[in-house]
């Protein structure tokens, strides 16, 4: 019989299971992490992880959706206090969600071709639908902000968004596009989202 746990000691288990599991995952990645490895380093039975994840693949996910949510608070901070955006800015901005990507090393493994199909077939299509949610709710906000002060252009902002997100896809096509050209490449796509989405004029 599974042992129950308190409330207090179901959070302590599932924080250390999610530390644990980021560490391990970074280590060997996600297809070489064991789950009993993982369960022995906490000190729970290993049957207990399944009382918090279904899988190795769910906790992998909320990982990556972990890492996100620091990465676009990174950014947030970087945006809100701007009194006008300029196309510099909003260069930035990407340049900097670009950069923060490649420098984690738990989204880093998504460059993997293999790696990301496996995480495709694995979870759940209704957690991807609301990691794209996630993504609207987090960009919505400022781009509605802009669109009002005449900042952006008033393209759909779920347009705008997947632009966005259709260059963080681009970004994990790095080995495919050739790390001699790559930079220069994600460059030219930022600067000419910029230019066709910032409006400076009215502002000079």
């Amino acid at each position: 019989m599974a042992r129950k746990f308190s409330d207090q000691e179901k959070q302590v288990i599932k924080n250390q299971l999610f530390i644990e599991g980021k560490l391990l995952f970074e280590t060997y990645g996600p297809q070489k992490t064991n789950i009993g490895e993982l369960t022995k380093k906490v000190g729970v039975a290993q049957g207990t992880f399944y009382q918090f994840y279904s899988s190795k693949e769910e906790l992998y996910f909320e990982v990556i959706e972990q890492e996100e949510k620091m990465i676009q608070t990174k950014l947030r901070n970087k945006l809100e206090d701007l009194p006008v955006l300029t196309k510099k800015d909003f260069e930035d901005f990407l340049h900097t969600a670009e950069q923060s990507l490649s420098n984690s090393p738990i989204i880093k493994q998504l460059y993997d071709e293999n790696i990301m199909a496996w995480l495709m077939r694995k979870v759940p299509t209704e957690k991807l639908t609301n990691n794209t949610q996630q993504d609207l709710e987090f960009f919505l906000p400022l781009i509605e902000r802009w669109q009002f002060a005449g900042q952006m252009k008033s393209l759909s902002p779920k347009i705008i968004i997947s632009m966005i997100r259709s260059l963080i896809l681009l970004a994990l096509q790095r080995n495919r596009i050739g790390e001699e050209v790559y930079q220069e490449t994600i460059s030219q796509f930022i600067k000419m989202i910029a230019e066709h989405l910032v409006i400076e004029e009215e502002y000079k």
